[in-house]
């Protein structure tokens, strides 16, 4: 209960206040033809116009400028790509030094652009080596703070401001919503976003939505526990890849949270294609899950006001030709 009391929305607000002027204010997207095909309202809030092209910018400019302010000028930290992004680019705006370490396999636009930021990047092999114990041992070695993707709460914070922007639009526009779809992995994401929506929209159902190969949230938030997976399979959600639901995010969304919901990479794929056809949205998979989610009809939502989280655009061309080819097949 203590980590509830400590990630707040007066926590998220402050934060915002800090990063709002280096973030983008990323547009809502209404598409009438989602809208008729399933009875419902959808509002598409779209991170593919963020700086870096995903959300992680926004918790990662929310931690490191509270590092700044207490005159921390390096950090280290851990992702598989868009949080590498995000740290990278956060370090550059506050002219602090930034080792990221991704995975060989991480795709090799994020691995570019993460460099381009002016980051160090030390890769490891997915699987076989522990991405925790290589960033601490650099962070030991340099004396410089270790940012975790989703278990710090200026990070949660951060990610909150998604959902004080949506509730914002919802509240100017008379609107209550019902549902929140949000992509997940460790789920800073959907916690910072579930403490927004619970302050302003207290009955509304949050739904975290993941990888059917690693949906270790919706089997946590069956077991009321932080349950590991046993068997890990490889997704084209390269971003929502983890094992266990975060430390210090898994409380606020078992508070939170209605349930979980899996997608498999086929769903995800038909999304991706749906978005592009219809909104001529470019995102990547992870950042589809949520809309895959509705399509496969994982969850019902005739008749009801739904966000859906698009969390990131940063996928090769070559990839999402393929991607979008899958969806034919």
């Amino acid at each position: 209960m203590k980590i509830l009391l400590m990630v707040n929305i007066t926590k998220l607000q402050n934060s915002y206040l800090r990063i709002k002027d280096f973030i983008n204010k990323t547009p809502i997207l209404i598409s009438e033809k989602l809208n008729q095909d399933f009875n419902a309202s959808f509002y598409l809030k779209n991170e593919v116009e963020q700086v870096t092209g995903s959300f992680k910018i926004r918790g990662a400019l929310s931690a490191l400028s509270k590092l700044k302010e207490n005159n921390i000028n390096g950090v280290v930290a851990y992702s598989s790509g868009n949080h590498a992004q995000g740290v990278s680019k956060a370090a550059q705006i506050f002219d602090m030094h930034a080792i990221i370490v991704m995975p060989e396999d991480a795709p090799q636009n994020k691995i570019d652009k993460t460099l381009a930021n002016g980051a160090e990047v030390v890769l490891y092999k997915r699987h076989i080596e522990s991405r925790e114990e290589i960033a601490l041992k650099i962070a030991d070695e340099k004396q410089y703070p270790l940012v975790k993707p989703f278990d710090n709460e200026d990070i949660i914070a951060g990610q909150g401001s998604f959902g004080l922007e949506a509730c914002e639009y919802f509240i100017q526009n008379d609107i209550t919503p019902n549902i929140v779809l949000s992509c997940t992995s460790g789920g800073g994401l959907v916690a910072g976003t579930s403490i927004a929506f619970k302050h302003y929209f207290p009955d509304v159902e949050i739904y975290p939505v993941e990888p059917a190969t690693c949906n270790d949230t919706e089997i946590s938030l069956r077991n009321k526990t932080r349950t590991r997976l046993k068997n890990h399979q490889k997704t084209i959600c390269d971003a929502l890849e983890v094992e266990i639901p975060g430390e210090i995010t898994f409380p606020i969304n078992l508070k939170n949270c209605t349930a979980g919901i899996a997608v498999t990479d086929q769903e995800v794929c038909f999304a991706m294609k749906y978005l592009y056809d219809n909104l001529n949205v470019i995102a990547e998979p992870s950042g589809c899950v949520s809309l895959a989610a509705i399509l496969s009809g994982k969850i019902e939502c005739e008749g009801k006001k739904v966000l859906v989280t698009i969390s990131g655009g940063n996928v090769d061309d070559n990839d999402f030709s393929k991607y979008l080819k899958l969806a034919k097949d």
